[in-house]
């Protein structure tokens, strides 16, 4: 594993019963397109799941029933968006690149930029908020960015004053689901 998988585990304690593998291969057939290393490591540590039931980290697309749904949804949000993202980024018909890998509960967004497209590895992270009003990039990967959210280096303007907190922690899909289920 890359040191900052290692780092970001000693920063945010991955959960005690390890996620299923992934069909890797399935999913980046699916978004046609590779996926970073260091995304496909923290699901095969992590899985999807909660930062501290703010950040919404998920799994991408599962099924290839989801797939196109998925993509046209992405394009809609951006496109309904489009005066206010930024040029660089790539609204082209066909062609997006913004991938996002990352929701909030308030709606704001964290995507790779997908530049150069044939390597991920090398891809950058870009956020905005809700309003598509506020971008900030990010030149590292996604695990590089969650080592400088979760130990205090790094701020996005739209994360509240108290995210994260002094002891971070990461929650699975499954346990926020159950933990907030209103019919329980």
């Amino acid at each position: 594993m890359p040191p900052s998988v290692d780092l970001l585990k000693r920063l945010l304690p991955p959960p005690e019963v390890p996620p299923a593998p992934q069909p890797w291969e399935d999913v980046e057939r699916r978004l046609s397109v590779a996926l970073p290393n260091d995304y496909k490591e923290f699901m095969e540590v992590y899985g999807d799941g909660t930062l501290e039931d703010y950040l919404l980290l998920e799994q991408l697309i599962t099924s290839e029933e989801e797939s196109s749904e998925w993509w046209e949804e992405q394009l809609n949000d951006l496109r309904s968006a489009a005066e206010r993202v930024p040029e660089r980024y790539t609204l082209e018909p066909g062609r997006v690149d913004l991938l996002p890998w990352a929701f909030t509960i308030d709606v704001d967004v964290c995507y790779w930029w997908m530049e150069p497209r044939e390597e991920p590895d090398r891809w950058w992270i870009v956020s905005r908020d809700r309003d598509v009003s506020r971008w900030s990039v990010f030149e590292g990967s996604m695990v590089e960015f969650l080592v400088e959210v979760v130990s205090g280096r790094r701020r996005e303007p739209w994360m509240p004053r108290n995210f994260p907190g002094d002891s971070p922690w990461f929650k699975t899909t499954a346990r926020y689901l159950a933990d907030t289920d209103p019919y329980r």
